[in-house]
């Protein structure tokens, strides 16, 4: 039979991978945002702009 330790140290991992897996996910910008973010950092220099496109936008290939 399984004892408490054993069962509260199982039960703290797997909630410790859950918040671990969870915490690197992160939702993509549009293609709309990527296109209006890079239009504000060419445009305007808006340096919010150019490091959202910089980090997000290269899956539908767009860069600065």
């Amino acid at each position: 039979m399984i004892n408490v330790k054993k069962a509260v140290f199982v039960f703290c991992a797997a909630v410790g991978f859950a918040g671990a897996l969870s915490s690197t996910a992160y939702a993509l910008p549009t293609r709309e945002t990527c296109e209006e973010a890079r239009d504000a950092c060419l445009n305007e220099g808006d340096q919010n702009g150019c490091a959202l496109v910089k980090r997000l936008c290269g899956v539908y290939g767009i860069h600065v």
